[in-house]
């Protein structure tokens, strides 16, 4: 009965990682990482419902971290197969990059990979025998080839240094061949730059713009989701200090991720969510001296992976980085838990506490996810032009995603093409609270024009294209509210900043609006002022 009750646990363990890594539907209006929260959001509250249950009546829980191990390196496996497919062209990749896996960028791809591939080394350590050795060299090479190709240099950079690491533990009395280890390290870093140094040099333009956002609120931080509500206009104030022809500014872009988790707790937090964190990790080290064993290890390697890859990304975006995280932790963490429990009514607190919290948040993801289900099906029907039918949907939908700043948007966008100009501004102001935008200011700016109000118009244009300097909607858009107005002036001032301003990507809407502008100042010159471009 015991080994049927931790083989079912080790099941639903199973599900939740396969749900964390696989999970992806066009049902919803975010095809790869809401489906993926949502049901392993789901899969874990019913995890955490049969583990209370076991533990309340068992008083104990037995993991069998040789089977985790398997099940995580399996599916691990799987998502690398299924890259290296997708690089090969034998299997479709929904995104522009060769190599994504099932998610919609390789970031999400290599991060999971990296997280997973410690647990080979366990494999390897834990088992003698030779075929177990020989299954877990090849998973392990796949593994590392499919981060290699996903180009993700957040990936790359993970693996050489806990490869680094690894390999330096085991070269003691061999100071040479340490330092040329370290040497290959910082050359490798220095690569990975130059491999992609216009992204590299926009990363650093965002980290200096969140600097300047930690300068205002320095130790409490702005609050949880600070970075999507504030950090474009601190881009955007960057270039109206330094001007547009700033070298960051054919790099700067409408910027969603700080690109660092630790300087995303910082924005959030402030230094005193950093020390919260850094005294977090010298818990884990002091529980992890105590008694130092292969898991414990191993668990230490993926902690280490994970804190490599978010100095140059965002792995917390993925739900598959908080359960390896939270499973790491718990292996860690491990003994201080288990005499946690050895006191009745601390055991009988917490696990009528974690029941409660576990029904109530699977009440309100159910809630959640018919919402979200509802707005993807409305989305859909917006491309058939069925407004009539889709905003009464969108207006109840607002009671449940009222925070949302994505719906918001959305909804707003709607209410816009349905010519709802007043209802349309009122939401997407209510959605500027929660999320400073590029393309939400063009919204607003559009809104503002078609309720003529001149001023407010040129503010949310203005603000648009100091957001992305690079960008030519702003000042285009900028170009025909000056000449509905008759602002001759500032009619030629525009039209000479998109005619001579340099192309980061030549497209075809670019060139055309670029003639139009040309056009449009030949019929100025001649006194003809027809107002629609």
């Amino acid at each position: 009965m015991a080994r049927l009750r931790d083989y079912i646990g080790l099941l639903i363990f199973s599900i939740l990682c396969v749900s964390a890594l696989f999970m992806q539907s066009h049902s919803f209006t975010d095809s790869y990482i809401v489906p993926k929260w949502l049901i392993t959001l789901f899969v874990f509250g019913g995890f955490v419902l049969y583990c209370t249950i076991a533990i309340w009546f068992t008083n104990s829980i037995k993991v069998n971290m040789f089977l985790v191990g398997i099940v995580l390196i399996a599916i691990c496996f799987l998502q690398a197969v299924l890259g290296l497919l997708q690089y090969f062209t034998v299997c479709y990749s929904p995104s522009i990059y060769k190599i994504t896996g099932s998610f919609d960028n390789p970031a999400g791809f290599s991060a999971c990979l990296c997280i997973g591939l410690p647990f080979i080394a366990f494999l390897l350590l834990k088992d003698n025998k030779r075929y177990i050795h020989l299954i877990g060299w090849i998973m392990g090479i796949i593994i590392i080839v499919a981060i290699i190709l996903s180009y993700s240099r957040a990936g790359i950079i993970s693996l050489a240094t806990i490869s680094t690491i690894f390999l330096y533990q085991r070269l003691d009395h061999k100071r040479m061949l340490r330092f040329f280890l370290l040497a290959g390290l910082v050359a490798l870093i220095l690569g990975c730059y130059w491999m992609k140094k216009d992204s590299a040099d926009g990363r650093l333009l965002i980290w200096q713009s969140c600097i300047n956002m930690v300068k205002d609120s320095p130790w409490m931080g702005h609050g949880l989701g600070s970075f999507e509500a504030h950090y474009m206009d601190y881009q955007a104030e960057y270039f109206r200090i330094y001007g547009q022809q700033n070298r960051y500014a054919m790099l700067a872009d409408n910027v969603k991720h700080p690109f660092n988790e630790y300087m995303g707790i910082l924005l959030n937090f402030g230094i005193i969510g950093l020390l919260i964190l850094c005294a977090f990790i010298f818990l884990l080290i002091y529980c992890y001296k105590l008694n130092s064993t292969i898991e414990k290890k191993i668990a230490l390697y993926t902690l280490i992976s994970i804190g490599i890859f978010s100095l140059f990304s965002y792995p917390f975006t993925y739900p598959f980085t908080w359960i390896i995280t939270f499973l790491s932790v718990l292996i860690i963490i491990r003994e201080p838990i288990e005499v946690f429990f050895t006191v009745s009514w601390r055991k009988n607190i917490a696990c009528a506490f974690a029941i409660v919290c576990s029904m109530i948040g699977i009440y309100k993801l159910v809630e959640r996810t018919q919402a979200e289900l509802e707005w993807g099906r409305i989305s859909k029907l917006t491309f058939s032009d069925s407004y009539n039918e889709a905003l009464p949907v969108y207006e109840e939908l607002e009671k449940v995603l009222v925070d949302d700043p994505y719906f918001l948007y959305n909804y707003a966008a709607v209410l816009l093409e349905k010519k709802q100009y007043n209802k349309s501004l009122e939401i997407a102001l209510q959605c500027r609270k929660y999320w400073a935008d590029y393309d939400l200011e063009l919204l607003i700016g559009e809104s503002y024009q078609q309720l003529n109000n001149f001023d407010m118009a040129e503010k949310y244009y203005n603000s648009a294209s100091m957001m992305c300097p690079s960008r030519f909607l702003p000042l285009y858009k900028l170009f025909y509210l000056y000449k509905s107005n008759n602002k001759i002036e500032k009619v030629l001032d525009v039209a000479d900043l998109i005619i001579n301003k340099p192309m980061k990507i030549k497209t075809s809407s670019i060139l055309m609006m670029k003639k139009n502008v040309k056009n449009a100042i030949v019929h100025i010159k001649r006194g003809e002022y027809t107002v629609d471009p």
